[in-house]
């Protein structure tokens, strides 16, 4: 897994690599979003980055994310989520299903991991699935 420190900015974590990335850890990818969780676990799409998984899928800022594969958000670690569920191998599909406001029912769409620049992902720091603090 990728090793990052984490810098605050305006109430969130920025990850930033700190290492060089060996061929292996290049090979872990993402979709493409920008999440912050909410108080009971789901996540709120903040931005999806152009020319990614997310963005050519429709998926919008703004989109409240409840379960990613078989794995229900609610009461789940924010960390957990993203650096177990939303990051994986390069090429590997994850499902997504969401809520979009002002639209009745649940979405869903299956997304393929990317490799994507981790530093423009926020996100708490995470590494080996823990929230690290900023120093």
């Amino acid at each position: 897994m990728n090793r990052f420190v984490a810098f605050l900015l305006l109430g969130l974590f920025l990850l930033v690599p700190v290492t060089s990335v060996s061929a292996e850890e290049q090979r872990f990818g993402g979709v493409g979003l920008q999440v912050v969780p909410t108080i009971t676990g789901e996540l709120v799409v903040l931005n999806v980055l152009e020319e990614t998984p997310a963005s050519e899928k429709g998926v919008l800022p703004g989109d409240l994310i409840f379960q990613v594969d078989d794995f229900p958000l609610q009461g789940s670690d924010f960390g957990v989520v993203v650096s177990e569920h939303l990051w994986g191998p390069v090429d590997s599909q994850v499902e997504i299903f969401y809520r979009r406001p002002g639209l009745a029912g649940v979405s869903r769409v299956v997304l393929k991991r990317s490799s994507l620049d981790p530093r423009l992902t926020v996100t708490p720091a995470v590494q080996n699935g823990s929230l690290k603090s900023a120093e």
